[in-house]
C-alpha cells in the first residue's frame, strides 16, 4: 500500500496532535484490535506478557507530557482516504533498559525474553507510524497496527523456540497455546527467500505461505488482518489483509464443506494455500522497506552510540538482538529494507541428511521460481507445515497428488479451439450482426461456448496467453476476418467476418453432430447450448440493517450479516433480501411475545422497537417536528415501517442462473442518456451517453458499435466542457442525432422498443431500471418519423 515513494505523505495535510480524550479512545480501540479480550478478561498471573504489552500500548498512545500522538490524513494511491497515526520520539529513558540478545544465547528461556520487552515507547530518535485507520471497499473501517508498534510487542507466534508455530484450534486448551490464542491478529510464516519480494512491494502469493492459521483464528481477526514473519525470525516483517475470496472460501465454505471451518474434517488449509496454489493470498498494507519505513528512519545512526548502545539511551529488542533506533526495528535479521534473514536456530526431528539435501534443493528451486514472478515460491520446499495438516507424511502425499494432477490436467488449447468453433457456429445460426468488438465476442460468445460440465477455460494456461494472438492465428487459416480499430492502433479490434464453408469449420461441425448423436441428441452434452442462451441482467433490491437497530433490538448477528444466505456472494456481507429482512422482525416479535391479545393482526410496540422505528432524529427535533409514539400497530403497517427504516442496497444479477455480479449500497449506478440541441441549430440533435463502464461496457467499443449500427458520427470525450466531471478512466460518448430510443433498445436488448433495424442482434442486456433518459428543454419526446 505504501511502496511508492511519497505514498505515506501524498495528499496529507499538516499533522495534528490528538487530544488526551481522543488518545484514550484510540488506546481502547488498539487493545480491541490486538487482543481477543481486554483488562481482567485476559490477564492472569501467568500472562505477564499481556501486562507488559498493555503498559507499552498505554505509554505509546496515552503519551506522557511532552510527547504526542499525531494524526495525518492521507489519500492512498488507490484513491481511498485513510488516517495515519504517528508517535513522536520518546523522551529520556526510564524503566528497564537491559538488552537481551536471544540470538546469542540459545538457552535463554522464553519467560526471560518476555520480561525484557519494553514497557515504555522504545524509539528515541524519530517519529514512528503506529496505526492506520482505513475504510475498505465494503465501507468497513479497520484499525491496523503498523510494524514499529508490533516490533515492540512480544511476538504473536508464542514461544520462539518452536520450529513450526501454528495457531490452536478453538477446542485446544494447553499452556503452549495460551499466548497465541489471546492475540487477535494471527501470524503467517513464509520462507526467507519470499521476504525480499515482499520488501520490494509484492503482495504475498498463496503458494508462498508455509503456515496458515485455522479458520476459527482468522475469523477472530478484525478486518481480515494477519502479520507475516519468516521461518527462524518471529518478528513480523509485514502486516496485511487476507484476500477476500480466500477468506470467504476458507473461513465460510460452501454447504457440505463446513468441517474445515469448524476445525474438524472437510477441506484443509493445503487446499487453499501452499505449493501449486495460485493467486494473491495476502494484500500487504505495511512492510519492512516501504515508504513508511523510509520516512521513519532515525536521524542519528545507532553506530554513533558505540558498542554500549543501551547504556547511552538506546532500548534493546530482546528477541531481535539489536536496538530499536537502528532503523531495523531492533532486529539483526532485517537488512537495509531489502530482506529478512533467520536469527534463531531450530531443532529438527527429521533425518538430518535428508533434511539438509531437501532444504538445499528447495531453496534453489524457490530462488528460480521467485525470479520468474514469485508465484510458486514454496512449490518444492520440504516439510510444508500447515496448521490444519496433522502429519508431514500427509502433506508430502498431498503435494505429490497435486503435482500429478497438474501434469495430467486438461489441455486448455483444445478447450479454446473447441469453444472457438462452437461460438462461430452459433454466430452463423443466429445471424448475429458483424462486425463485433473482439472483447464482446470473447466475453459473450467464446467463453459461453465452453462446456459447462467440463473444466473451465483459463487463457493463461494456453500457449497464446491472450485472445488476440489466438484470433490472429485463426485469421491466418482463413476461417475468420479481423478489422482494425478506428484510430488504427489495434489491428485486431473487431471480428468482421466468418467463412462459413471453411474446411476446418465444416470438419468441426461434422464431429459435433457425431457427438450429439452419441450423447442421445442432447446438444448441451457437448457444450454448445450454453452459447445459444442469452444472458440478461437484473437489479434486485436488498436491505441492510442499521447498526443502531441491530444493537438496540439485540438481533442475531448471523441473521443480520446474512451468514446463511443461499448465495455465496451474499454470505457475511449484511445484504438481506426483503424476505430475510422481514424474518428478522417476525423473529423479534415472537421472541418478545409482542402479539397484541386485544387486537387481531396487531403488534405491541415495546421500548427498543419504538426507538428503532419511530424515534425522531435530532435534526428533525430542532426543526420542530413531533410525533406520537404508538403502543400497538397493525402488523402490515409495522412491516412497512421496518422496511422503510432499513438502509437500501442492490445486487446486479445475471439471469438465468441468478449469479450475483455485484453488490452495492444505495441504488444501482445509472447509465445516463441525454439529448440536447446542437449548438446554433435547433433542428438537429446530439445524444450523450455516460456510465456504461459500470456494467463492463468499454466506451470506445460501444462508440464504434453504435456508429456502425445507426450510421451516425460519434466522438469520445474524457473531460467534457460545461458538463459534470467524469471519474478517472470514464468517458462520455457523443452521437449525432436523437438516439434515446435506439440506445435504450440496444443497451437493454429489447428490439420492440424501436423500429430501427440496427438494434437487432444486440449483445447488451442491461436492466431497464438503470437506463436514465433526460431530454433537454424543447426536445420532443418522440422523433418525427
Amino acid at each position: 500500500m505504501f511502496q511508492k515513494e511519497g505514498s505515506s505523505t501524498i495528499g496529507g495535510k499538516k499533522d495534528v496532535a490528538l487530544r488526551k480524550s481522543d488518545r484514550r479512545k484510540l488506546r481502547d480501540r488498539v487493545l480491541d484490535a490486538l487482543f481477543t479480550g481486554t483488562g481482567s478478561e485476559i490477564i492472569s498471573e501467568k500472562e505477564e506478557w499481556i501486562t507488559r504489552a498493555e503498559k507499552l500500548i498505554d505509554d505509546a498512545i496515552v503519551a506522557p507530557k511532552g510527547e504526542d500522538v499525531l494524526s495525518r490524513k492521507l489519500k492512498l494511491p488507490s484513491g481511498d482516504h485513510a488516517t495515519l497515526f504517528l508517535r513522536t520520539a520518546s523522551g529520556p529513558l526510564f524503566g528497564d533498559s537491559s538488552l537481551v540478545n536471544a540470538t546469542a544465547n540459545g538457552t535463554l528461556s522464553y519467560d526471560d525474553i518476555i520480561k525484557s520487552f519494553p514497557i515504555t515507547w522504545p524509539y528515541h530518535q524519530s517519529t514512528q507510524p503506529i496505526l492506520l485507520e482505513y475504510e475498505d471497499s465494503d465501507r468497513k473501517v479497520s484499525l491496523i497496527p503498523l510494524l514499529p508498534l508490533l516490533a515492540a510487542l512480544p511476538p504473536p507466534l508464542g514461544k520462539p523456540a518452536s520450529t513450526t508455530p501454528t495457531s490452536a484450534s478453538p477446542t485446544e486448551n494447553t499452556d503452549n497455546n495460551n499466548e497465541s490464542r489471546t492475540y487477535r491478529i494471527p501470524n503467517i510464516v513464509v520462507h526467507s527467500e519470499v521476504s525480499k519480494y515482499i520488501c520490494r512491494g509484492a503482495d504475498l502469493m498463496r503458494s508462498g505461505i508455509r503456515s496458515f492459521p485455522s479458520p476459527w483464528t482468522l475469523r477472530q481477526s478484525k478486518g481480515r488482518l494477519v502479520s507475516i514473519s519468516i521461518i527462524g525470525n518471529p518478528q513480523p516483517v509485514a502486516i496485511g489483509m487476507i484476500e477476500k475470496e480466500l477468506f470467504r472460501e476458507y473461513c465460510y465454505p460452501k454447504n457440505g464443506n463446513r468441517g474445515a471451518a469448524a476445525g474438524g474434517g472437510g477441506r484443509e488449509a493445503g487446499d487453499f494455500v501452499g505449493p501449486g496454489r495460485k493467486g494473491v493470498g495476502v494484500t500487504i498494507v505495511n512492510c519492512y522497506g516501504d515508504d513508511l519505513w523510509t520516512n521513519s528512519l532515525p536521524t542519528k545512526s545507532v553506530a554513533a552510540f558505540g558498542s554500549n548502545a543501551v547504556a547511552k539511551g538506546a532500548v534493546g529488542n530482546p528477541l531481535g538482538g539489536g536496538v530499536y533506533d537502528d532503523g531495523n526495528f531492533g532486529n539483526v535479521g532485517f537488512v537495509d529494507g531489502t530482506r529478512v534473514h533467520p536469527i534463531l536456530d531450530f531443532d529438527s526431528d527429521d533425518d538430518e541428511s535428508e533434511s539438509g539435501e531437501s532444504d538445499e534443493n528447495g531453496e534453489e528451486e524457490v530462488k528460480n521460481e521467485c525470479e520468474e514472478g514469485a508465484e510458486g515460491a514454496m512449490a518444492d520446499m520440504a516439510q510444508l507445515h500447515l496448521s490444519d495438516q496433522k502429519e508431514e507424511t500427509s502433506t508430502t502425499a498431498t503435494s505429490v497428488d497435486k503435482s500429478a494432477e497438474e501434469e495430467t490436467g486438461p489441455d486448455h488449447d483444445d478447450i479454446l479451439e473447441d469453444a472457438f468453433y462452437a461460438s462461430l457456429l452459433y454466430l452463423l445460426s443466429s445471424k448475429t450482426a458483424l462486425p463485433m468488438p473482439v472483447s464482446v465476442y470473447y466475453a459473450k460468445h467464446l467463453l459461453a461456448a465452453v462446456p459447462t460440465t467440463g473444466p473451465r477455460l483459463d487463457m493463461k494456461q494456453t500457449t497464446y496467453k491472450k485472445i488476440g494472438p489466438f484470433l490472429k492465428e485463426m485469421e491466418s487459416t482463413g476461417v475468420i476476418q479481423l478489422g482494425a480499430s478506428k484510430d488504427g492502433k489495434d489491428r485486431f479490434a473487431f471480428l468482421t467476418g466468418i467463412v462459413k464453408n471453411h474446411p476446418d469449420l465444416n470438419q468441426f461441425k461434422r464431429d459435433w453432430k457425431k457427438e450429439v448423436e452419441a450423447s442421445g441428441g442432447d446438444a448441451s452434452m457437448v457444450g454448445v447450448a450454453s452459447a445459444t442462451e442469452k444472458k440478461k441482467l437484473a437489479v434486485v433490491d436488498l436491505f441492510i440493517v442499521p447498526r443502531h437497530v441491530s444493537d438496540g433490538l439485540q438481533l442475531d448477528n448471523d441473521a443480520v450479516m446474512a451468514t446463511n444466505a443461499k448465495t455465496d456472494e451474499r454470505k457475511g456481507t449484511g445484504f438481506l433480501t426483503k424476505t430475510e429482512c422481514r424474518a428478522l422482525l417476525e423473529n423479534y416479535i415472537e421472541k418478545e411475545s409482542l402479539l397484541d391479545p386485544k387486537g387481531k393482526g396487531r403488534v405491541l410496540v415495546n421500548g427498543p422497537l419504538c426507538d428503532a422505528l419511530y424515534r425522531i432524529s435530532k435534526k428533525n427535533k430542532q426543526a420542530g417536528q413531533t410525533t406520537e409514539y404508538p403502543t400497538s400497530v397493525k402488523r402490515k403497517d409495522l412491516i412497512e415501517k421496518w422496511i422503510e427504516r432499513m438502509d437500501k442496497g442492490h445486487a446486479l444479477v445475471q439471469m438465468p442462473g441468478s449469479k450475483i455480479l455485484n453488490l452495492g449500497r444505495g441504488g444501482p449506478k445509472p447509465v445516463d442518456i441525454e439529448v440536447e440541441f446542437r449548438q446554433g441549430n435547433r433542428r438537429k440533435f446530439l445524444t450523450r451517453l455516460r456510465g456504461m463502464e459500470e456494467y463492463g461496457i468499454a466506451g470506445e467499443a460501444l462508440s464504434q458499435d453504435v456508429s456502425q449500427r445507426f450510421a451516425c458520427s460519434s466522438s469520445i470525450e474524457t473531460d467534457p466542457v460545461g458538463r459534470p466531471a467524469l471519474k478517472k478512466g470514464r468517458v462520455e460518448l457523443v452521437f449525432q442525432g436523437h438516439l434515446s430510443e435506439e440506445l435504450t433498445a440496444l443497451l437493454t436488448g429489447d428490439e420492440k422498443m424501436t423500429s430501427h433495424g440496427g438494434v437487432k442482434g444486440s449483445e447488451y442486456s442491461l436492466p431497464k431500471s438503470v437506463i436514465n433518459v433526460m431530454l433537454r428543454k424543447g426536445i420532443p419526446a418522440r422523433k418525427k418519423r
